[in-house]
């Protein structure tokens, strides 16, 4: 649960919602995808997050091959969790099962301090 006063700095990057269908959510066996490609100067407390996968689904931040898991979301939930994402931070996700996720589609919101991220 987050607490606190978090308002949304930033989202997924275009489309912000990521459909599986589309493009699917590699299986923990895999590199993750990237969703967003930097933070900015941004960072992050929390995340609330809309999944209609059904799946769990790892949020990793770091470079391609170095990703690092800082929470897990999805499981058919619409819901918050506290992280912290620093500033400047490549995103990514990855199933937490072998298996690829390939249908649903999932949104994230990236709360931090101060209206539009200060």
């Amino acid at each position: 649960m987050i607490h606190g006063t978090l308002f949304p700095i930033y989202f997924i990057d275009a489309p912000a919602i990521f459909n599986a269908g589309i493009t699917n959510i590699p299986g923990s066996g895999s590199l993750p995808i990237q969703v967003v490609a930097s933070s900015g100067l941004k960072g992050a407390y929390g995340v609330t997050y809309i999944d209609t996968t059904g799946e769990w689904i790892g949020l990793y931040t770091g470079s391609i091959g170095s990703e690092i898991l800082r929470c897990i979301i999805g499981g058919g939930n619409n819901s918050s969790t506290s992280v912290v994402i620093a500033s400047n931070s490549r995103v990514s996700l990855r199933s937490m099962t072998t298996q690829p996720i390939t249908l649903g589609e999932i949104t994230i919101t990236f709360l931090g301090q101060g209206l539009g991220g200060g």
